[in-house]
């Protein structure tokens, strides 16, 4: 499959994830503005610009839709929000940021066919057959030293259909995560993360591993995610293909504002 077809599977993928958070978020809603754009507002989480974000399939559209997405987020209390742009998309990045956003991160599209990668496992994992959803953000909350409340853990309210989460316990404890979510021939990886002090052991490709092979065994001919620069060189040593740089363009209110 051409690098253009995947980035494709990847914008799709990018927007059922908002799509779901919107509708699955406690409080939460679902924006679509105009054709191709999809935001999740999060009121219970108003500072947590990565659950309130929008994804748009071009920037012709995401910038039609951006001054009624800025009402929307201040109507809904929502004081910080994110709005990511598709590799190449200059127009829209010069725009957002004349209108205030800045640009918080560039995490890189990456994908693969599924027959690109090497599966075969690498180490016994102590997985958590009992973790959900929940377990995993907590996990991930940990991995970046948020606190209880700060993070995502806590942000939904019920488990979107073909989420799955995947937890390695260390010492017994939860440490390594990783979420796929399955749909549309697709498998998007999403909130993998390690806790610090488990890092280092691989733990988090064996997940991906993990959960790659089960998405391949129920159809799944495709993978997606959006890579941290920590993440990116796992990934592309796992034969993920890197497709451009996405940008997070984040506008958060002033204090005063508020």
């Amino acid at each position: 499959m051409d690098d253009a077809a995947l980035a494709a599977i990847e914008q799709r993928a990018l927007a059922d994830f908002y799509r779901a958070l919107g509708t699955h978020a406690p409080g939460g809603s679902v924006l679509e503005p105009a054709p191709g754009v999809v935001a999740a507002v999060v009121p219970e989480r108003p500072e947590r610009s990565l659950l309130n974000a929008a994804v748009a399939a071009d920037e012709r559209a995401l910038l039609t839709a951006r001054a009624e997405l800025a009402r929307a987020y201040e109507d809904a209390g929502v004081t910080a929000w994110s709005v990511w742009t598709r590799p190449g998309d200059d127009a829209a990045a010069a725009a957002l940021a004349a209108a205030g956003h800045l640009l918080d991160s560039e995490p890189v599209l990456m994908a693969a066919s599924m027959d690109e990668l090497d599966l075969e496992p690498r180490m016994a994992l102590h997985l958590d057959p009992g973790a959900g959803i929940a377990t995993a953000l907590e996990v991930n909350d940990r991995a970046y030293g948020l606190r209880p409340g700060d993070g995502l853990g806590g942000s939904l309210g019920s488990v979107p259909p073909g989420w799955r989460a995947y937890v390695a316990r260390v010492d017994g404890a939860p440490a390594s995560c990783a979420i796929a979510i399955a749909e549309h021939g697709n498998c998007e990886l999403t909130l993998v993360a390690t806790v610090p002090s488990a890092r280092g052991r691989g733990l988090a490709a064996e997940l991906m591993r993990q959960a790659l092979r089960e998405a391949r065994s129920d159809g799944a001919a495709t993978t997606t995610l959006e890579a941290s620069a920590m993440g990116e060189p796992v990934y592309a040593r796992m034969g993920y293909r890197s497709l451009g740089r996405l940008g997070l363009w984040e506008l958060r209110r002033p204090a005063s504002d508020r």
